[in-house]
């Protein structure tokens, strides 16, 4: 299985075609918003990561307001999720040695707070019924000058089981720094893992994209350390549409299956190219080689290429 396609389990083949649908209804007044049926959404335990060929989403109900030009808040329970590579809704579930346990859904609320025009600030809060708790605190503050523009982002995740079958206890700090100056974008980060455990997501490859710098590999297992340095280049002054970004990282201190230290790294090149022909408005290009290397485990190389197509109502 390639987890690219549905895979199953009982016959071991995969699947030749995919379909999946879904239907959301929307009542909104004023600056609320009532969302029930199929969820698209970008938090901590339920992200969507924009770099595969399919999507997870979401099966429940959720309720988002601006309660004041500083605060938005949102609550929800999300009772299901649909896989990348599946076309049905099914319980979330863990694994973990061996053992896999379902979950009756997911109770969370979101806050965010906008301090100053520079400085914003989240609290996130995600019980995942007989699993875990996940507590998610984020600051970023932006400096704009007149000839470069700083962003920083500090992160911290606290993940703790609820007493029920698993062990879990693990937390993720993580800072970033972006600097921007003209077309030239680098980025410095650093994450660490704290606890008992490996940072736990759920079944079914189900990203974390909150995390400093989202990638292939995650680089979240049990007390590691990992190092990110990205670079990105904007060539609008050149073809315009076009950009670039590669990114490195190198993580260590954690342990391989057979209890030595390891150590891994990952390298990515991200190509971005959006048309500007009037007849061609719209359609957009993304090409993704992620190339894996780790000391004790399997090494992997990936080429992932999107076509992209987005019409606005």
């Amino acid at each position: 299985a390639d987890t690219v396609l549905p895979f199953n389990k009982e016959t071991q083949s995969q699947a030749s075609d995919y379909l999946k649908y879904g239907a959301t209804l929307k009542l909104g007044y004023d600056k609320t918003l009532l969302s029930v049926g199929e969820l698209w959404l970008d938090l901590p335990v339920t992200a969507v990561d924009a770099s595969r060929q399919l999507l997870a989403s979401y099966w429940g109900t959720n309720l988002k307001s601006q309660l004041s030009d500083q605060l938005y808040a949102e609550i929800g329970r999300v009772e299901k999720v649909s896989p990348r590579n599946e076309e049905d809704f099914k319980k979330f579930s863990f694994t973990a040695n061996g053992i896999t346990k379902e979950s009756d859904g997911l109770n969370y609320i979101d806050l965010r707070y906008q301090f100053t025009p520079s400085l914003k600030g989240e609290y996130y809060f995600g019980n995942l019924e007989d699993l875990y708790n996940k507590h998610y605190v984020g600051l970023e503050h932006n400096w704009k000058q007149p000839n470069f523009a700083l962003t920083s982002k500090f992160k911290y995740f606290n993940a703790k089981d609820d007493g029920n079958t698993f062990d879990i206890d693990a937390q993720n700090i993580g800072v970033l720094e972006t600097l921007k100056v003209k077309n030239h974008t680098f980025g410095l980060g650093y994450q660490q893992i704290i606890g008992e455990s490996a940072y736990p997501l759920p079944d079914g490859f189900l990203p974390e994209t909150y995390f400093i710098n989202w990638n292939a590999t995650g680089f979240f297992k049990e007390d590691e350390r990992s190092y990110h340095v990205m670079y990105g280049y904007d060539f609008k002054d050149y073809v315009p549409g076009l950009n670039a970004m590669v990114k490195y990282v190198y993580g260590h201190d954690f342990k391989a299956a057979n209890g030595e230290k390891n150590h891994e790294t990952e390298s990515n090149v991200i190509l971005n190219y959006a048309f500007q022909q009037p007849l061609l408005k719209g359609f957009a290009l993304q090409y993704i080689r992620i190339d894996y290397n780790v000391k004790h485990g399997n090494d992997f190389g990936e080429d992932r290429l999107f076509v992209n197509y987005t019409k606005k109502f």
